[in-house]
C-alpha cells in the first residue's frame, strides 16, 4: 500500500492567493494524498473559498486567531 502524503496549508486572510494553493496541491500527481486547509481567523473570504473544496480529499478546519 502507498503511504499517505498530508499537504498542510494554513492560511490568514490569504484570499487572494488561497485558490491557485488549493488547486496546486488537488494537481500534485501522488494518488494517496489528503489536504487540510487550517484557516487562523481570517477576515476576508479565505474561509469561503477553502470551504467550496471540502471533500473527501480536503479537510478544513477553521480556528479564532
Amino acid at each position: 500500500m502507498m503511504e499517505k502524503v498530508s499537504i498542510l496549508i494554513p492560511c490568514y486572510n490569504a484570499e487572494e492567493w488561497l485558490e491557485e494553493t488549493i488547486r496546486s496541491a488537488l494537481g500534485q500527481s501522488w494518488p494517496n494524498k489528503e489536504i487540510i486547509i487550517v484557516d487562523d481567523g481570517s477576515t476576508d473570504d479565505s474561509l469561503a473559498i477553502a470551504r467550496q473544496y471540502e471533500s473527501n480529499l480536503v479537510t478544513v478546519i477553521s480556528q479564532e486567531n
